[in-house]
């Protein structure tokens, strides 16, 4: 009897041990805006930067390996369904492996172009001023299928190293059955980052056919401001040239307010689709919760229009469009 009670203590004390290397964070964003896209009347409550909550946990296998998890889950936060209709954990979902070689992960992630494309946005690619606008719907995320990228790819392999400054990420995924196209999804990208300066470099061809895209991206701190660049080239599945050039500023006023602004160019073959000015204002109630007021101004707004079956073309009228938003942002 002893002897089983004994052996029973071992065996709590080994999992309370295991339990006690292991570790689960929930974190999450809640974005909730009033106001009017460009080129629309219809005012509206929807989600601003995407709101989303979410699970990371890592168990330490000795050695120096780690297993981690991470899942996202995005949702409308106005009538709280979700955001992706057709997958619950659409932000992330992803299983995999950490150590002396790096960082792997399995599973829907986000493709490793996107961390050189957000790097030219002051506004991090969230709400209605997001670079996904001022990009000109190069995200096939943000507008229809073709348009050269996704933000998240699924069945793909993700790897990550760091040494020092730098970080190199590289995705390549399966073919999906539900996209159009015959190419191996794949994308790549080297960024470079210190307290200062924040340079990157990338490119992604996705699995549609023709499509490929190369980007650039710097930012760098003046004190009182932070600059921000960046250039973009490639063609979408309609073989349509893009190109795109970004500039942005983020000037604080003490701990607590911020004035961003960007201007982007956006053409496909050499026809301006987009030319658009975002400011916006944000003020921090903490390191958490913030309100902001934004607007943006595009001399395209109605030129333009995506095609399924055609890409881009002219719309045969003529316009412009100013959008406006308010919202109260709460990370967690």
């Amino acid at each position: 009897m002893k002897r089983k009670l004994v052996m029973a203590a071992v065996t709590m004390l080994g999992a309370n041990a295991a339990m006690a290397q292991s570790s689960v964070t929930l974190y999450g964003l809640t974005d909730l805006e009033v106001g009017k896209y460009d080129g629309s009347n219809a005012i509206r409550m929807n989600t601003g930067a995407t709101s989303f909550w979410g699970l990371k946990g890592t168990e330490d296998l000795g050695g120096g390996y780690r297993a981690i998890f991470q899942l996202e889950q995005q949702f409308n936060p106005n009538n709280g369904t979700f955001y992706n209709s057709s997958s619950f954990f659409s932000g992330r979902s992803t299983v995999g492996l950490e150590g002396w070689f790096g960082h792997l992960a399995l599973g829907r992630d986000v493709n490793a172009s996107h961390y050189a494309e957000v790097s030219a946005d002051p506004f991090g690619q969230n709400g209605l001023v997001s670079g996904y606008g001022a990009r000109g719907g190069i995200s096939e995320a943000n507008g229809g299928p073709g348009q050269i990228d996704t933000v998240r790819t699924n069945n793909s392999a993700n790897y990550a190293y760091k040494f020092g400054p730098v970080t190199l990420r590289a995705q390549v995924a399966s073919k999906d059955s539900a996209v159009v196209g015959d190419n191996i999804p794949y994308s790549t990208s080297i960024v470079y980052e210190d307290p200062k300066l924040k340079l990157a470099a990338s490119f992604i061809r996705p699995q549609g056919d023709h499509a490929h895209w190369a980007y650039t991206a710097g930012q760098y701190d003046l004190g009182l401001a932070r600059l921000y660049a960046g250039y973009g080239f490639g063609q979408n599945t309609f073989s349509q040239t893009m190109h795109n050039q970004m500039i942005g500023i983020n000037i604080p006023f003490g701990p607590e307010q911020a004035v961003m602004s960007t201007f982007s160019h956006t053409t496909f073959n050499g026809r301006t689709i987009q030319c658009r000015t975002a400011v916006g204002y944000f003020y921090f109630l903490s390191k958490a919760t913030s309100v902001y007021a934004d607007v943006v101004y595009d001399t395209q707004t109605g030129k333009y229009a995506y095609g399924t079956t055609t890409g881009w073309q002219a719309t045969g009228t003529s316009g412009s469009g100013t959008g406006y938003t308010v919202g109260l942002r709460h990370l967690f």
